[in-house]
């Protein structure tokens, strides 16, 4: 992903991409962490409030895609920001969709809304 923004920094999916995967890492617990440490080397440490600045950054590019709210809520939901993740997580769901995983994705985003009540 830094390549791709190296080439297009108004790259709205790169941005978004480079967040979801900073979610991702910030979510993988110690034991885990030290765990594919020892089998695949080192795995980069990163904060969810990176991946908050890519998703922004990639909801300010393009801000008509539904997936970008969603996770932007699961990752407020994770940083235990409960009515921030229920208000992005809300406006993704009702927007149209506009990609082919966008229901797949909003289903996620039901999910996580029952579970934050």
């Amino acid at each position: 992903m830094d390549r791709a923004l190296q080439l297009d920094p108004k790259n709205d999916t790169a941005w978004y991409i480079l967040g979801r995967w900073n979610r991702v890492l910030a979510d993988i617990n110690p034991l885990k962490r030290l765990l594919a440490g020892a089998l695949y080397g080192s795995l980069p440490v990163t904060t969810y409030d990176a991946a908050e600045r890519c998703v922004l950054k990639a909801i300010a590019i393009n801000a008509n895609r539904p997936i970008f709210y969603i996770e932007l809520g699961r990752i407020y939901a994770a940083m235990g920001r409960k009515d921030d993740a229920k208000k992005f997580l809300l406006k993704g769901t009702s927007m149209p969709n506009r990609e082919k995983d966008d229901p797949e994705m909003k289903a996620t985003a039901r999910d996580l809304l029952k579970k934050l009540g």
